[in-house]
């Protein structure tokens, strides 16, 4: 199910990524790809209607630990 976030005046794309995923490496630019034309802000504008897909979270990495 795809969920819509309402921007709000000077909010940044990544950050809202942040707030709804929990990360945002490489969920930026799926939102991105979703909504055509939202590129062009650099601040998001207050009222913007953002589809947020949904995506899988990333796979964890275990930490190397070289002393232990």
């Amino acid at each position: 199910m795809t969920t819509y976030y309402v921007s709000k005046e000077n909010e940044m794309l990544d950050l809202i990524c942040w707030k709804h995923y929990g990360f945002t490496d490489g969920i930026v630019e799926e939102v991105l790809l979703k909504n055509p034309g939202l590129a062009e802000y650099w601040s998001l504008p207050a009222g913007l209607k953002i589809k947020l897909p949904v995506v899988q979270k990333p796979v964890q990495k275990s930490k190397l630990k070289v002393w232990e």
